[in-house]
């Protein structure tokens, strides 16, 4: 299978490093701009799924943790973005 070098490099990131990313692999490869969005649903790659929502900000009670997060049952203290 091929992947591209970056291809499931994992990094915590905020907004401000994931925007980063993302305008140095469009700078590299402009064409990318008019490719599908995609996700792997682990960090192994064992299955994509295309992007179907738009990102939001939401509510995380456990960000700290790298999996199983969980959504703020009241107030709105948005601390993440949601990228699907």
């Amino acid at each position: 299978m091929f992947f591209s070098s970056r291809m499931l490099k994992t990094k915590k990131m905020k907004l401000k490093e994931y925007l980063k990313e993302l305008n140095e692999l469009i700078a590299l490869h402009p064409e990318a701009m008019n490719y599908e969005v995609i996700y792997a649903h682990d960090d192994e790659g064992n299955e994509f799924q295309k992007v179907n929502c738009i990102p939001a900000l939401i509510p995380i009670n456990n960000i700290e943790d790298d999996r199983y997060l969980e959504i703020q049952e009241e107030g709105e203290k948005f601390n993440a973005i949601c990228i699907n």
